[in-house]
């Protein structure tokens, strides 16, 4: 089972601009890939793991273009994968802390890394799967979110977990 990982779940500005693919641009026109969903939210929201499953990863400072982050190993469907968490502005969680409880907090949403100094509207978690725990620079280690979770929540989805199931009213 995957879950959402917000209790409400909307992509920032309900664009295409903030989803997975070729939907950005450089400053010279040519495409930008993004890699992930930037799911709107206000700083200090709870963020929840996707899956039971290993913390793998964990970035507490405030470096480089993705801030303070979580990376989470879980499998799905007999395969192994990582939930990459982006822009916190808390983190809740310790590498090798094995996760079991989808209910638990994990980490709180910020302005980290490239998101720092942001408008209070557009403060964000930037979220990506992959297939690899380190995702590189390129396109070939991301999974876009829609694979896991359905079409990107444009208009606000709320995705609350109890007793291991997934509800979405």
């Amino acid at each position: 089972m995957v879950r959402y990982p917000l209790e409400y779940n909307k992509i920032l500005n309900t664009t295409k601009y903030n989803t997975f693919g070729w939907v950005r641009k450089h400053k010279d026109g040519t495409p930008k890939f993004h890699k992930g969903w930037d799911l709107v939210a206000p700083m200090g929201t709870p963020v929840y793991p996707v899956s039971i499953g290993t913390v793998v990863g964990v970035q507490r400072n405030d470096v480089g273009k993705y801030g303070k982050t979580i990376n989470l190993k879980f499998s799905h469907n007999g395969k192994t994968y990582y939930a990459f968490y982006s822009h916190l502005s808390e983190v809740w969680c310790s590498e090798g802390q094995e996760i079991t409880n989808i209910n638990s907090m994990i980490g709180a949403v910020g302005d980290t890394g490239n998101a720092k100094g942001i408008a209070a509207d557009k403060v964000h978690l930037h979220f990506e799967f992959r297939k690899r725990q380190l995702g590189g620079h390129g396109t070939d280690d991301r999974i876009d979110p829609a694979e896991f979770l359905g079409s990107p929540p444009y208009h606000g989805v709320y995705a609350y977990a109890f007793d291991d199931e997934l509800v979405t009213p």
